[in-house]
């Protein structure tokens, strides 16, 4: 009876806790991948949660076995009401993190909770044989999921125990005496989530973008990128690779492996079958200033500078992943908090984690932009990806910001990046590049974060477009080109292997280059 007992509880307690443990679950450890900080702390408080709720639980379901146990009261009821709701919650929550653009709205999910509540009542009320039957059922399926925490808790432990805190930041000694104000150089800047149709094709009424627009006016432009895929942490290694990736996964010690479309097999991720592996072997300096994707682990040996900033640990609200929590306060602040739409606790706390985030790299962006003795650098910015962190009308950082606002942000750090190549000098011998991994993911902000605004409902239309940026700029280049024609973004390593090989010089060189491909 009191084993029975305690895994019914447990059960209970995972449906309670699954959307903080569900990552740390996940064979593919990518929560420990994206975390500078070692998710020690993270994961030992969550086994401590875990074990609280347990005995909440436990106490909460003793009391009711007890004193109503032919399940006749309103306490079975809400019990039921309660963790059939949050199974909907859940299940919704993992589903639309696969096919988020396809699957069906909050509201849906709000009816079917409701509906359950509905039913629940209604058979404690009219149908008491059956309510009944449905509460002993519904223990069962308590035992069945409790019976999860003999191998949850020993995964949370393990992961305590062996994970470590990669490397944020290296720069190699070699470089200070490589400095060739005359070499030729390639300067990639990605910026996560920026959309082509919101910046060129279907611009908001008084939303001033000038250093996009300008940049456009002398680059080739891209209008119809075939985007390399959805999530930015099997986009961008695919984009280093020239390879489609179908899935990623960690080690829980943060190594890569990726799960080609071609092989369907996983493998090891290698640096050496990158990019910047092409690049040092033709004599190129390289260098990264990127977010969220641990450049300075994956690419140690093919890199001569790195800086890199991780999602915030604090939790980072709804974002590409599940919140992430620190210790045992920060969990109770988040489900005390961001359970209610538009809590503005909530609000505040993503915000300000992704305005830092933004802070942090945005030194080491423009450091590497001006720096000449990087010939080949890679930039990944934080912005325009939600959550808002900026108001257009003030000039200052917003915890009430939109994804409009968020563009402004990035086309300010675009021209503070532009600035920086200008003083350095580098912008009479520099290719560059400008892109995004994919565009504005309407769906999954529509879906997963409650500060979705009437301006972006209008902006998009409540639809999805795909096309992410890609524009490419010659020195001295002075006239604008638009290319309409599909261009798959996986093709981007072949590109930038022609530009180093050093058969890209000018506009010309490009179209003839595309005409092969």
């Amino acid at each position: 009876m009191k084993v029975r007992l305690f895994f019914e509880s447990a059960g209970v307690a995972i449906l309670a806790l699954l959307p903080f443990l569900w990552e740390f679950l996940l064979p593919d450890h990518l929560v420990i991948y994206h975390n500078l900080q070692p998710v020690s702390t993270i994961t030992g408080s969550l086994a401590i949660i875990l074990l609280l709720a347990i005995v909440f639980a436990l106490i909460l379901l003793f009391f009711l076995d007890r004193f109503d146990p032919g399940y006749n009261s309103l306490g079975w009821a809400a019990v039921l009401i309660w963790a059939f709701a949050r199974s909907t919650g859940n299940l919704f929550f993992l589903l639309s993190y696969y096919d988020v653009e396809t699957f069906p709205g909050r509201h849906v999910k709000t009816l079917l909770q409701y509906g359950i509540a509905a039913i629940v009542l209604f058979l404690w009320w009219r149908l008491r044989g059956k309510f009944q039957s449905a509460v002993r059922a519904s223990r069962v399926l308590f035992f069945s999921i409790g019976c999860c925490v003999v191998w949850m808790l020993p995964q949370l432990v393990a992961i305590t125990v062996h994970c470590a805190a990669p490397v944020q930041s290296f720069s190699s000694p070699k470089l200070k005496d490589s400095v060739n104000s005359s070499s030729a150089r390639i300067v990639w800047v990605l910026f996560d989530e920026l959309s082509y149709a919101q910046v060129f094709e279907h611009p908001q009424p008084g939303l001033s973008l000038p250093n996009f627009e300008q940049f456009k006016k002398k680059s080739v432009s891209f209008a119809n990128v075939q985007p390399a895929g959805y999530f930015t942490d099997i986009i961008v290694p695919s984009l280093f690779l020239g390879r489609r990736l179908d899935k990623v996964r960690s080690s829980i010690q943060g190594d890569l492996f990726i799960y080609p479309r071609e092989t369907q097999k996983w493998e090891p991720f290698r640096p050496d079958e990158t990019v910047f592996h092409d690049a040092q072997h033709l004599g190129w300096s390289t260098g990264v200033a990127g977010w969220y994707n641990p450049y300075c682990h994956i690419l140690a040996s093919v890199l001569d500078f790195c800086f890199w900033e991780s999602i915030n640990p604090f939790f980072h609200g709804m974002s590409d992943r599940a919140p992430m929590l620190v210790n045992v306060r920060d969990f109770l602040v988040e489900l005390s908090f961001s359970r209610i739409k538009g809590n503005s606790a909530s609000v505040h706390f993503a915000s300000n984690a992704h305005a830092q985030e933004y802070e942090n790299i945005l030194p080491a962006a423009e450091a590497l932009a001006g720096n000449d003795a990087i010939r080949f650098a890679f930039i990944h910015l934080p912005v325009p990806h939600p959550p808002g962190i900026y108001n257009r009308a003030t000039h200052t950082y917003s915890e009430h910001g939109t994804y409009l606002d968020n563009l402004v942000l990035a086309d300010q750090t675009f021209g503070a990046l532009l600035q920086a190549l200008k003083h350095s000098g580098g912008d009479s011998h520099t290719i560059l590049i400008v892109s995004s991994d994919h565009s504005w993911r309407v769906g999954m902000w529509k879906m997963n974060n409650t500060t979705w605004t009437k301006e972006e409902e209008r902006a998009s239309g409540g639809k999805f477009d795909p096309r992410p940026v890609l524009m490419v700029h010659f020195p001295d280049e002075t006239a604008g080109e638009t290319i309409a024609q599909p261009f798959a973004e996986i093709k981007t390593r072949q590109l930038i292997d022609a530009m180093l090989q050093g058969q890209l010089h000018s506009p010309q060189d490009l179209d003839r280059w595309l005409a092969t491909k």
